[in-house]
C-alpha cells in the first residue's frame, strides 16, 4: 500500500510525456552522442588546442656569413622556441619565394660581414621578414627580436665592462640591431588576416548544411521514393543535387570578396582564376561531406546536430581563429585532415600574397583527396540507404 499522495491528472499526463521523451531521447543513439560528445569536444579544443602563444614559426634563414658565430646566433633565435628553422637558403631571392609561397612565415637574413662587425664591436645587424597576414604572429616575432636584441646587447655590455676593468679600453661594446619588415600587411590589420578566411566559413557552413538536409528532406517529404523510381542512376542523382549548390558556392564568394575590397580594403594580389579552381575543390569536398551526412541520417534535426559537430572543429583548428603553429601537434594532425585548413591558406595566399596555384598544389592535393574519399562514401551509404 503506497502512502505517497496520487498527482493529480495534468502532473501524471506531463509525466507521462518526460518519461516518453526520456526513452526516445535514450533509443536515438546519434543525439546522445551528440548531448555527451559537444561538450567533450569544446572542452578539448579550447582547453588545449586553443593557444594565442606564437611558437615555433616555420623560418628560413639566409646565412651569408656562414661563420661559427652566425651559427651560434641560429642557435639563440631557436632557444627562444619562436623560430622554428625547416630551411637555409643561399639568396634573398629564394627565401622571399618560399615566404610567397607560404613555405615559411619568417626569414632571418644574416650579412656577409656578420662574423666581422661581432669581433670588431661594431654593430650586427640582422633582418628579419615576416609574412604579416597573420598579424599575430607578426606581433610575436617583433616581440622576440626586441627581447633577444636587448639580452644580446645586455650580455654584451656586460663582456665590455669585464674587458675594460682588465685594461682593454681598446675594445667597443657590441651593439646588436634586429629590423623586422613586415610584409603582406604591414599595417597588421586585422580584416586582412579574417575576411579571406572567413570565405572558407561562410562555404563550409552554407555547403555543408544545404546538402545534408537535401536528401533527409526528400524523405521526410515522401519524394525520396518517386526518386529511387526514376532512370536516374544514383551516381547521377547525387550529382545533379550538388551541382546547384556550386553555382550558390560561387555568388557567395563574390559577395565576400566585394564586400570584403569595398568595406575593409582586403588586396586582391593573386589570380582569381586560381582562386575559383581552389574554392571550386572546396565547394565539391563540402557538398560530398554533406551528401555522406545526409545519407546516415534520418532527419533533419540529426542532419543538422552531425553537421555542426563537423563545423566546430574545422573552425577552431583550421587557423581562421588561432595560430595554427601554435597548437599542439595532435590538433594540428587533426585540422590536417579538415578541408578547411587547406582552403584557409589558399585565400590567404592568392588574395594577400599573390600566390600562384602551382606553389599551393600539396593543399589542392588535399582537397582532391578529400573529395574523392567523401564522394566514395556518399555513393556507398546511398547505395545502402535505397537498397
Amino acid at each position: 500500500m503506497s502512502y505517497l499522495p496520487e498527482l493529480p491528472a495534468p502532473l501524471r499526463r506531463i509525466s507521462a510525456v518526460v518519461r516518453k521523451e526520456l526513452r526516445q531521447l535514450i533509443r536515438d543513439r546519434l543525439t546522445a552522442g551528440f548531448v555527451i560528445g559537444v561538450p567533450i569536444v569544446q572542452l578539448t579544443l579550447f582547453g588545449y588546442a586553443i593557444n594565442q602563444d606564437m611558437r615555433h614559426a616555420r623560418t628560413a634563414v639566409v646565412d651569408q656569413a656562414n661563420s661559427s658565430i652566425s651559427r651560434q646566433f641560429v642557435g639563440e633565435l631557436v632557444a627562444t622556441q619562436t623560430f622554428d628553422i625547416v630551411r637555409y637558403v643561399a639568396t634573398k631571392d629564394e627565401a622571399r619565394r618560399l615566404l610567397q609561397a607560404g613555405e615559411v612565415s619568417v626569414v632571418v637574413q644574416i650579412p656577409p660581414d656578420f662574423s666581422r662587425d661581432f669581433f670588431r664591436g661594431s654593430g650586427m645587424e640582422v633582418s628579419f621578414i615576416v609574412d604579416a597576414t597573420d598579424p599575430t604572429l607578426a606581433r610575436a616575432v617583433r616581440a622576440s627580436a626586441n627581447g633577444l636584441e636587448s639580452r644580446l646587447n645586455q650580455i654584451g655590455r656586460h663582456f665590455a665592462r669585464t674587458r675594460e676593468s682588465l685594461g682593454s679600453e681598446d675594445i667597443p661594446e657590441a651593439a646588436w640591431r634586429f629590423s623586422v619588415l613586415t610584409l603582406y600587411n604591414p599595417e597588421l590589420r586585422t580584416p586582412v588576416f579574417v575576411v579571406p578566411a572567413l570565405l572558407g566559413v561562410i562555404l563550409t557552413t552554407t555547403m555543408i548544411l544545404m546538402t545534408a538536409l537535401s536528401i533527409v528532406r526528400e524523405r521526410e517529404r515522401g519524394t525520396f521514393e518517386f526518386l529511387i523510381g526514376t532512370p536516374v542512376h544514383r551516381f547521377e542523382l547525387m550529382i545533379g543535387k550538388i551541382l546547384p549548390y556550386v553555382a550558390i558556392g560561387f555568388v557567395q564568394i563574390v559577395i565576400v570578396l566585394a564586400t570584403g575590397l569595398l568595406l575593409f580594403s582586403v588586396p586582391v594580389r593573386g589570380s582569381l582564376v586560381s582562386l575559383g579552381v581552389a574554392s571550386l575543390l572546396f565547394i565539391g569536398a563540402n557538398l560530398t561531406l554533406g551528401l555522406v551526412i545526409s545519407s546516415v541520417t534520418m532527419n533533419q534535426l540529426q542532419a543538422t546536430q552531425l553537421s555542426f559537430f563537423f563545423f566546430l572543429p574545422s573552425v577552431l583548428l583550421s587557423g581562421f581563429m588561432f595560430p595554427f603553429n601554435a597548437m599542439p601537434a595532435p590538433a594540428q594532425w587533426l585540422g590536417q585532415l579538415l578541408p578547411l585548413t587547406h582552403y584557409v591558406r589558399m585565400t590567404r595566399g592568392i588574395l594577400l600574397r599573390g600566390t600562384g596555384l602551382g606553389d599551393l598544389l600539396p593543399e589542392a592535393g588535399a582537397l582532391i583527396a578529400f573529395l574523392i574519399v567523401t564522394l566514395a562514401m556518399a555513393t556507398r551509404f546511398f547505395k545502402k540507404e535505397v537498397g
